[in-house]
């Protein structure tokens, strides 16, 4: 079959009407590759140039040559021309002479004068031809040839239904189009389909295709909790399979031949023949991936909206989010590499959600560089303590419940995926078979990995063998409800299915603990013939008589549509006219239905620093900003210096109200370089704001989403006192402006440092070495001073003797992490009208103020009319340097202001 495009040939895309000069053969009468005509002289004696008028041959005056006829040239005549004369003269004199164009016809002209050339003769006609003309030239032409090809013929002097060359004694018809296809050559097999089963029929009325999909959950588990030595019992050992058509407990026999045989019909159908076929046979398939990096990002949007997006927007029973915005929504990506699934996430949480990723190192390893839906920054890839990926090995298990507990304060993520599955080439039928352990180890991730309450979705494909089916009894009976969910999004005609699992329930750990010494024995005996082929007994799947006939009914529905998807597919083989009109509507209503834009894929734009501001300008809530240029928002606003608290005077005038303002500890010392705004145009492109330009941090490795806008602090944290002791950079987040592209400039100061931890701790990689880690300031309000400051402790340093440093708040590695006092930073959080008091009944903090209606108004929450926005708060930010910090944390007699100052102040004042 000729898959070629019929004008996709190897001619020239040069449309000139002038070819290039080509040597004609020594062989007189030869197929000339010339496709008009020249001069002929009549002998080889030099002469001079000849000159052509306009009316060249009607009325010639200007030339000393006389043109002879083709047949006065024949070679029965004694005086025929040299060969070498003809092969000169066999160019076009258009090389010199643009409008000359010679043409030549069985008789001459009757007054032997030179003949006329094709720009002015009649002979041009073909191309506006008559009725009668057009029926000798469409036998030549046919439909399929465009008017440029035709008129670049008759320009280099071409007759329609002449030959070739100077003589048109060449080919009359043209060269057809090669339908060679790659480099196929001798003994090639014919690319057909073979003989279609007797027993299923696909008919074009039989199935109207839809967006909209069901949700057919399995019946209630029992209440009672799988224990280990249970479990112990029922499992089986064995010799591995390698046939499955005798697999028929689960499924019908007939359905399961027809799945086997319907198969092998396209053994012989070349693969591309096949993808062809499906691609036009299949209703979902121009949807294709979208804005995504592949369709496996597109098959988790199909999945989680038609689930009611319960894997990014997860709910508690009650209906109340689960995931508030004072949280982050973990996800672990198992056997996940290029990453859709992940990239998918991230396209809906951005930075709120932090994903772990696991997959094989290599071809499919992560491409976060291609994630341009959803940005990567807070996706962190770990491949196990074997450093390969291998989901099989139980080494590599442990480690990556180490790593994932250890960063969700050892509560476990809120979702997890898995999308395994590798190449069966030739062993399409035994897929199930070949895939047990990846089946295994990607729900023993799910128990070691989710958090109870949480869902997990995977992939399976066939699930006819008994242990398959042993596996997602399992499964049902520790989880809420479990299904088995075809999206629209996996190609009909295969085998591919998903398994999800919502609400996971307390006490799993028995099953977690018995999956796992099953994978150990699968690991260990992957060598051997022996293997585990029994999870639960026969019996106790039929006795659960709910759950047995739902899996014999959903592999016999599964498995028909997919007998009959394949039949179409052959169908749309042999009939290449065939098409699925309906594509185009399926595409539009499913990415409505899953709320997804209609656009192709596209690199995100990388913006500049000064661009990069001059967006988050404009989209800011604070309207204002608007107006101003990144240049005077530099000069004006982001450069300008704290006030600096120096004197025990002012404290009256500076901190009026106690309970208005918040403080944190700083390293940096007065004038320090160290503080400073921070922009980040994605990846690691960050920029510090040095003046009125930004600085590129590229030498301190630090990686940012795009659009993030903050006051941060380079910050030299130790670990160990004395000769042991050891340091490392990291940045310190003060406050922000915009992080990641959401605003939250308009916060109140405590919901903006909330924001700015959340974010941090989202962006932390523990296990990145060469990383700078971002950490958030803890802020204290100002009245608790005293006990703050009494934290603070002498250490002994390298370099010093001793020096005041504050603990680093512990989380994940962080133990016993310090950082030198250089300065204290003082920021305000409410605005005037506005104070904040103490509840003398409550002993809580409140918020008051008397409205402009005269009448007094009170909270136990910060209004939002209340709040600071932070360009003010940074405005009117108040620094105490403490480089000597001895003197001032000692309270010396000789400082102009002290601890002691400041306490005293704010008994005063409470």
């Amino acid at each position: 079959m000729n898959l070629s495009d019929p004008s996709d040939d190897d001619s020239s895309s040069d449309e000139s009407p002038v070819p290039a000069k080509r040597p004609r053969t020594d062989t007189y009468g030869a197929s000339s590759t010339t496709s008009h005509g020249s001069i002929i002289q009549e002998s080889d004696e030099d002469s001079p140039e000849p000159q052509f008028s306009e009316n060249y041959g009607a009325n010639s005056q200007n030339t000393n040559k006389t043109r002879l006829s083709y047949r006065e040239q024949s070679p029965n005549r004694p005086n025929r021309l040299s060969r070498s004369s003809l092969s000169e003269n066999c160019s076009s004199p258009t090389d010199q002479y643009d409008d000359f164009r010679p043409g030549f016809k069985d008789n001459d002209s009757e007054d032997g004068s030179v003949r006329p050339s094709f720009q002015k003769s009649n002979d041009n006609a073909f191309y506006n031809k008559t009725s009668d003309d057009s029926k000798e030239s469409d036998a030549y032409t046919g439909v399929g040839y465009s008017e440029i090809s035709k008129r670049m013929m008759s320009n280099m002097g071409h007759k329609p239904g002449r030959g070739l060359g100077k003589f048109e004694h060449g080919r009359v018809e043209p060269v057809q189009a090669s339908t060679q296809k790659g480099r196929r050559g001798l003994g090639l097999k014919p690319s057909v389909v073979g003989e279609v089963p007797r027993d299923f029929k696909w008919s074009p009325d039989e199935a109207v295709p839809e967006a909209k999909e069901e949700i057919n959950w399995m019946p209630s588990a029992p209440e009672e909790t799988l224990y280990g030595d249970v479990l112990e019992q029922w499992l089986k050992k064995g010799k591995k399979k390698t046939v499955i058509d005798d697999e028929t407990e689960f499924v019908d026999p007939q359905i399961l031949k027809g799945i086997l045989n319907s198969k092998t019909i396209f053994d012989n159908l070349e693969g591309e023949d096949m993808r062809l076929a499906r691609t036009r046979s299949n209703p979902y398939e121009t949807i294709g991936s979208v804005i995504f990096l592949n369709r496996a990002a597109v098959k988790m949007a199909n999945i989680d909206a038609v689930f009611d997006f319960m894997f990014t927007n997860p709910k508690k029973p009650s209906g109340e989010p689960a995931v508030d915005k004072k949280d982050l929504l973990y996800f672990a990506d198992v056997c996940a590499g290029p990453g859709g699934f992940s990239e998918y996430v991230l396209y809906r949480k951005g930075w709120r959600a932090k994903g772990f990723g696991f997959t094989l190192k290599g071809s499919n390893d992560f491409k976060l560089s291609d994630f341009f839906a959803g940005a990567p920054e807070t996706f962190n890839p770990y491949y196990g303590v074997k450093e390969d990926g291998n989901i099989f090995d139980p080494a590599n298990l442990s480690s990556l419940k180490e790593f994932v507990l250890k960063q969700t304060d050892d509560v476990g993520v809120h979702f997890l995926m898995a999308d395994g599955g590798f190449s069966v080439d030739g062993q399409e039928n035994i897929q199930e078979i070949l895939s047990k352990q990846l089946y295994l180890c990607q729900c023993l991730a799910a128990l070691m990995l989710v958090r109870t309450g949480g869902h997990f979705v995977c992939k399976l494909f066939d699930v006819f063998t008994q242990f398959s089916v042993g596996l997602i009894y399992i499964m049902y009976r520790c989880f809420e409800k479990v299904c088995i969910f075809k999206p629209v999004t996996s190609r009909p005609a295969n085998s591919e299915r998903y398994i999800v699992c919502k609400c996971k329930k307390a006490g799993t750990e028995s099953v977690e603990k018995h999956l796992f010494s099953v994978n150990s024995i699968l690991w260990n005996n992957r060598t051997k013939d022996d293997d585990v082929t029994q999870l639960v007994p026969l019996s106790v799947i039929q006795e659960d008589r709910a759950f047995y006939e739902y899996i014999y009914k959903s592999n016999c529905v599964i498995g028909e549509r997919q007998i009959k998807n394949l039949l179409k597919i052959a169908e749309f083989s042999k009939n290449k006219k065939l098409q699925e009109d309906s594509q185009a509507e399926m595409r539009e209503q499913c990415l409505k239905l899953w709320n997804l834009p209609d656009k192709v894929r596209t690199k995100p734009e990388r913006r500049s620093a000064d661009d990069t501001l001059s967006h988050i300008l404009k989209t800011s809530a604070k309207t204002q900003l608007e107006s101003h240029s990144p240049y005077s928002f530099k000069h004006s606003v982001l450069n300008r210096q704290p006030k600096y608290l120096e004197k025990s005077s002012d404290l009256s005038s500076t901190f009026i109200n106690v309970y208005d303002w918040h403080f944190t500890f700083l390293s940096s010392v007065k004038g320090s370089s160290d503080l400073r705004i921070f922009i980040a145009c994605g990846g690691k492109q960050v920029y510090q704001l040095d003046g009125t330009f930004w600085r590129n941090v590229a030498d301190l490795h630090l990686t940012l989403p795009a659009h993030t806008l903050l006051y941060g602090e380079i910050v030299r944290e130790y670990r160990g006192e004395g000769n042991n002791q050891m340091h490392n950079k990291a940045l310190h987040v003060i406050d922000a402006l915009m992080l990641g592209g959401i605003d939250i400039s308009l916060m109140p100061l405590t919901d903006r440092i909330s924001q700015c931890t959340l974010f941090c701790n989202a962006l932390e990689k523990t296990d990145d070495t060469q990383a700078l880690a971002i950490r958030c300031k803890r802020f204290y309000p100002l009245e608790s001073f005293p006990t703050s400051v009494d934290n603070l402790e002498y250490r002994a340093m390298k370099r010093i003797k001793k020096a005041l440093t504050v603990d680093i708040p512990k989380r994940g590695n962080r133990n016993d992490m310090f950082h030198t006092v250089g300065s204290l930073l003082f920021m305000k959080e409410l605005k005037e009208p506005w104070i904040a008091q103490i509840s003398k009944k409550s002993g809580c903090k409140y918020y008051y103020c008397i409205g402009p209606d005269r009448k007094p108004r009170s909270e136990y929450y910060i209004p939002e009319a209340a709040g600071l926005d932070m360009l003010s708060a940074y405005s009117s930010r108040i620094l105490w340097n403490w480089e000597a910090a001895s003197a001032i944390f000692e309270g010396h007699p000789n400082a102009p202001m002290t601890r002691s100052h400041m306490e005293e102040y704010i008994r005063s004042q409470t």
